[in-house]
């Protein structure tokens, strides 16, 4: 049962030790492990390997791509995703990587296979960002797989997705803006005033959904944006922020006015039903009791309903997060509290997403401060930095 020791790149060694025959194919089965340190770490981790094999280590089992990934699903289940992410790679898995790479055994999957299968992706004209996320899927499940034992040597690592361009952005204006809110104030006055309180505080769909009568401080003008509403078939879940941390942002008199015409609305509706609405209460509910918030589903529905009515195809929801952010960046708002307002974890996303705005807003700071220095001294002559009469000099001659 002696073991192996291959290096297979500096510091990574491949140690492999054999576990006898498989009673249903004959054939030798072998427990591999991945290694990085030096030679004599690689030779005590085969030791060891040996030892685990003689008190009954078995190889993990191994199968196809989609065998791999149906696993790697059960797995994630137990780590407590949440279910519309469970749902995104799903659809990933089922619609795009089992139809083209499912029956391909992961030990025989290479770089060419992956890159093969981005270029189809490309060439039936899916966006770059698309075939990132299918990458990504078969990123993590393959990282899993590496973990099991399933591999020794990774694909993806050598694989070369398309790169990420970031899409341009186009937010509405402010006069689409406006529309929409009219229209739907016709349509659904409720729903007026989610679409305007997104505009003002760029919060996503789930968050605004999510948001409790208790996280509004009325007197502070301030709000916390502590859950979000996620939408899955059949039932909705509450859970956490896209970066499971809350945030408290500042709100502008027209956002609170909107918000207290919001609570009156409510509490008439409740105290004609006879019952009351506690701090618990969702702010946007199709309950008169406010106790289950409004699915993220029906707003998209009727954003689109008011929108093509409009005829603003190129308007969408997430479009009023845009106009939030891109508003601010035109108002020479800095980088961090556009961050801060709009939930992103890491101020450079914020960076990349705006860059082009943020040009903008840098050219305006420009000509604002030419204006400023219109009046400064630009005369060809020495200048002059003392205060007061210049001193007299000594005369020469």
């Amino acid at each position: 049962m002696a073991g192996s020791v291959r290096q297979r790149g500096p510091n990574r060694w491949q140690v492999r030790v054999s576990a006898g025959r498989d009673p249903a194919t004959n054939r030798y089965r072998y427990v591999t492990r991945s290694i990085e340190g030096g030679k004599r770490d690689a030779l005590r981790a085969a030791t060891e390997l040996e030892t685990e094999v003689r008190h009954g280590m078995r190889p993990a089992e191994r199968g196809t791509v989609a065998d791999l990934l149906e696993k790697w699903m059960l797995h994630l289940e137990t780590q407590g995703r949440a279910q519309s992410t469970m749902i995104r790679y799903r659809s990933a898995i089922d619609v795009r990587i089992v139809p083209a790479l499912g029956w391909i055994e992961v030990t025989k999957l290479t770089a060419a296979d992956l890159d093969a299968f981005y270029g189809t992706l490309i060439r039936q004209g899916f966006h770059p960002l698309s075939v990132r996320k299918c990458h990504a899927v078969l990123s993590a499940a393959l990282h899993q797989a590496e973990k099991w034992g399933w591999i020794d040597l990774n694909p993806i690592v050598r694989a070369s997705p398309p790169p990420a361009r970031q899409r341009e952005i186009i937010p509405p204006t402010i006069d689409e803006v406006r529309q929409l809110i009219v229209e739907c104030e016709r349509l659904n006055p409720d729903l007026a005033r989610l679409f305007t309180v997104a505009a003002t505080t760029g919060c996503r769909r789930g968050e605004l959904c999510g948001l409790q009568w208790g996280d509004i401080d009325f007197e502070r003008a301030t709000m916390v944006v502590a859950r979000s509403i996620s939408d899955t078939p059949g039932r909705v879940e509450v859970k956490d922020t896209k970066t499971h941390a809350a945030r408290r942002i500042a709100l502008d008199p027209l956002t609170v006015e909107v918000l207290r015409l919001q609570r009156t609305v409510c509490d008439e509706r409740a105290t004609a039903a006879g019952v009351a609405i506690g701090t618990t209460g969702f702010i946007w509910s199709q309950e008169v009791d406010a106790s289950k918030p409004y699915r993220p589903i029906r707003v998209s529905g009727t954003f689109r309903t008011v929108r093509d009515k409009l005829e603003l195809k190129n308007v969408t929801f997430h479009g009023l997060r845009h106009f939030s952010a891109t508003a601010l960046a035109g108002r020479g708002v800095g980088i961090r509290t556009i961050a801060g307002r709009l939930g992103h974890a890491n101020p450079n996303l914020t960076l990349r997403t705006y860059a082009h705005f943020l040009e903008v807003a840098d050219r305006e700071a420009a000509d604002a401060m030419g204006e400023l220095a219109a009046g400064f001294s630009t005369g060809s002559g020495p200048a002059r930095t003392e205060l007061g009469p210049p001193k007299q000099g000594r005369s020469v001659g």
